[in-house]
C-alpha cells in the first residue's frame, strides 16, 4: 500500500474523511486501470512492430507465407495512394503488383527494419512519378475521393455534395507534384512530417511548408469556384 492510501486508511481508522478516503481509492484504482490499458497497447505496439520484423527477415529468405501477410497488410493503403495519382483502378492494380515486386526484390537493401514502412511508400510515390512522367494526360482526369474508401451512394448523396467532392478532388489534382504527394501522405494516408521527409528526402520543416502550402491552395481554388 503507498504512503497516500496508509495515510487516509488511518485517517478513515479515526473516523475522519471516509468518503474522502473512499473517492480517494477509486482514483487510485482509476489510475492503475488506466496504467495497465496504456502498458497493454504499448505491449500490443511492440508485438506489432516485432511482428513486422519477422515477417520482413522471413521475406528475404523468400518464405512465401511471409509476403503474402506483408501484402496483405499494406496494399489497400498503397493502392489508395496509387489510384489517386493514376485515377484508373486497372492500371493502380498493376502497379500495386509492379511495387510490391520491387518491395520484395529489394528487401535486401533495406537497413534497417524499422524504416520499411517509410521505405515501401516511397517506392509507392517513386513508381507513381514514373508512370506519369510516362502518361501525363492522365493527370488531368479526376478521382473521387470516396472511391477507394467505403463508397457513397450517388443516388442519395445530395449535388452540392457530388459538387464539393469533384471540386475538391479537381483541387488536389492541380497541385505540383511534390506538393501534392505531401498533402496526400499527411491528410489522407496519414503519416507524419517526420515519416515523410525521408520518403521524400526532405526535411520536416519543407514538409510542414509544403503542406501548408498546399490547403493554401485548395482553399483558393475552391473560393475562386465559389464551392466555399
Amino acid at each position: 500500500m503507498s504512503y497516500v492510501v496508509a495515510i487516509g486508511a488511518m485517517e478513515c481508522l479515526d473516523g475522519r474523511n471516509a468518503v474522502q478516503f473512499a473517492k480517494m481509492c477509486l482514483s487510485l484504482t482509476g489510475l492503475s486501470m488506466a496504467h495497465k490499458k496504456g502498458n497493454l497497447a504499448e505491449e500490443a505496439s511492440l508485438q506489432d512492430i516485432d511482428l513486422l520484423e519477422d515477417l520482413i527477415n522471413r521475406s528475404r529468405g523468400g518464405d512465401a507465407q511471409a509476403m503474402e501477410a506483408i501484402y496483405e497488410r499494406f496494399n489497400r493503403p498503397l493502392f489508395s495512394l496509387i489510384y489517386r495519382y493514376t485515377t484508373n483502378r486497372e492500371v493502380a492494380e498493376d502497379l500495386l503488383q509492379d511495387v510490391f515486386l520491387k518491395i520484395f526484390s529489394k528487401l535486401e537493401t533495406l537497413r534497417k527494419t524499422d524504416t520499411f514502412v517509410s521505405w515501401m511508400y516511397r517506392i509507392a510515390v517513386n513508381t507513381c512519378f514514373g508512370y506519369l512522367r510516362g502518361s501525363k494526360s492522365q493527370v488531368q482526369r479526376t478521382v473521387p475521393l470516396n472511391n477507394v474508401k467505403e463508397r457513397i451512394s450517388e443516388d442519395t448523396a445530395k449535388s452540392s455534395d457530388r459538387l464539393m467532392k469533384k471540386s475538391l478532388d479537381d483541387a488536389i489534382h492541380s497541385l505540383p507534384a511534390k506538393m501534392k504527394t505531401i498533402f496526400l501522405l499527411h491528410d489522407v494516408q496519414g503519416f507524419k512530417h517526420e515519416e515523410i521527409a525521408p520518403m521524400l528526402g526532405c526535411s520536416a520543416g519543407t514538409s510542414k511548408s509544403q503542406l501548408f502550402k498546399a490547403r493554401m491552395k485548395i482553399r483558393e481554388y475552391l473560393e475562386r469556384r465559389k464551392v466555399i
